[in-house]
C-alpha cells in the first residue's frame, strides 16, 4: 500500500514539474511570438499597402511618359520590389528629423490645421491625434501604475492597470472625481474592459507593467518576486 501512495506521490510530482515548466515556456515564448506576429502584420499590411501606393505611382508617372512627350524622361523610372518600404523608411526618417526643429513643427501644424478644416475627415485626425499625444506626452507609457480592484462584483479582485487620473469629459459628465482603469483579460492582455472608478476603489500596488503582464498572460502562473527554482519548489509541495 506504500509502494502505492509514493508512486502516485511521484506521479503527482512529475505532473507538477511538467505543468510548471510548461508554463514557464508559455511566459518565455509568448512575449517572442506576439513581437513576432505583430511586426509581420505591421509589414504585410502596412508595409504591404505602402509598397501598392508607390508602385501604382511609378506606373501613374510612366504613364505620363507615354502621354507626354516633354515628361518622356519618366520612362526611365523603373520600379522594383522593396522600393516602397525603403521610400516609407526614408519619409519617416525625414519627418522625424523636421518635426524636431521650428520650421518643422510649423509646417506640421500648418497641415493640422488644414486637415482640422475638412468636414468629416477633421473628427477622426482630431481623435486619432490626441490618442497620439497622450502616448508621445507620456513617451508610451499608456499604462501609468498596476493596481487592484474588485470585479466583476465585491469580493473578486483583478489586477488591473491605471491609465488615467485626469478629470476630462466622462468625470465632467459625471460632476465626479473618477479613475480610468484598463482591466486585460487572459491570457490575451490586449483586450479588456474600459473603467471609471472612484479613487478609494482602485489600490496601487508597487509592481512593474512588465511583471503584471507576465501575471495575466500566465493566469496567475507566475509569481512576481520569485524565482523559477521558488515557483518549482512551491510547486511541488
Amino acid at each position: 500500500m506504500s509502494k502505492n501512495k509514493k508512486k502516485d506521490g511521484f506521479i503527482k510530482q512529475y505532473l507538477r514539474a511538467f505543468r510548471f515548466y510548461l508554463l514557464t515556456g508559455l511566459i518565455v515564448w509568448t512575449p517572442l511570438l506576439v513581437t513576432v506576429w505583430l511586426t509581420w502584420w505591421l509589414f504585410t499590411k502596412v508595409g504591404g499597402n505602402i509598397e501598392n501606393l508607390i508602385e501604382n505611382i511609378y506606373a501613374w508617372l510612366n504613364g505620363l511618359a507615354v502621354k507626354y512627350d516633354r515628361l518622356g524622361f519618366l520612362a526611365a523610372l523603373e520600379y522594383r520590389k522593396g522600393y516602397g518600404f525603403l521610400i516609407a523608411i526614408a519619409l519617416f526618417l525625414t519627418t522625424g528629423f523636421i518635426a524636431r526643429n521650428i520650421i518643422g513643427m510649423r509646417i506640421i501644424r500648418s497641415i493640422e490645421r488644414m486637415f482640422s478644416r475638412v468636414p468629416g475627415i477633421n473628427r477622426i485626425y482630431k481623435a486619432v491625434g490626441q490618442i497620439r499625444d497622450v502616448v508621445v506626452g507620456r513617451q508610451g507609457a499608456v499604462f501609468q501604475k498596476v493596481c487592484v480592484i474588485e470585479y466583476p462584483r465585491q469580493g473578486v479582485h483583478v489586477v488591473a492597470f491605471v491609465t488615467s487620473k485626469e478629470r476630462g469629459i466622462v468625470q465632467e459628465s459625471l460632476d465626479k472625481e473618477l479613475v480610468a482603469v484598463f482591466v486585460p483579460t487572459t491570457p490575451n492582455p490586449t483586450s479588456g474592459f474600459l473603467l471609471y472608478l472612484k479613487p478609494e476603489d482602485v489600490r496601487e500596488i508597487e509592481l512593474e507593467v512588465e511583471e503584471a503582464m507576465k501575471l495575466i498572460i500566465s493566469g496567475g502562473a507566475y509569481i512576481p518576486g520569485k524565482d523559477e527554482e521558488e515557483l518549482l519548489h512551491d510547486s511541488l509541495l
